[in-house]
């Protein structure tokens, strides 16, 4: 005989849904801001490029790559948090998931 009590299933069943939410929640705001940040790093510089090529001098190109490449990096580092943030929700419901079939399944035996 087991000393364990049986889980509550219910609680597991609300955590696991309050999770998956969040997942999708958090899936969600990764996509609508990847767009966003996609669009930040291909169209302001080279627009600017585009637009103002007639008027540029030959240094004013090294200040505009300097600025493209710096961009690139934060938007990366940017993405980079919001990909680590994702991944640790969905994660989280993953293992929320496995937790309440391994209790139901073995409530059921």
């Amino acid at each position: 005989m087991s000393a364990e009590p049986p889980p509550d299933l219910d609680m597991l069943r609300r955590i696991m849904r309050q999770r998956q939410q969040q997942a999708t929640a958090e899936v969600r705001t990764y996509n609508r801001g990847s767009w966003i940040r996609f669009a930040l790093m291909f169209i302001p510089v080279p627009l600017v490029v585009v637009i103002f090529r007639l008027y540029l001098e030959a240094w004013h190109y090294y200040i505009l790559g300097g600025a493209f490449l710096f961009f690139a990096c934060l938007l990366y580092a940017l993405d980079d948090r919001a990909a680590t943030r994702r991944e640790a929700s969905l994660k989280a419901a993953n293992a929320a998931r496995v937790a309440y079939q391994e209790a139901r399944s073995a409530a059921q035996r």
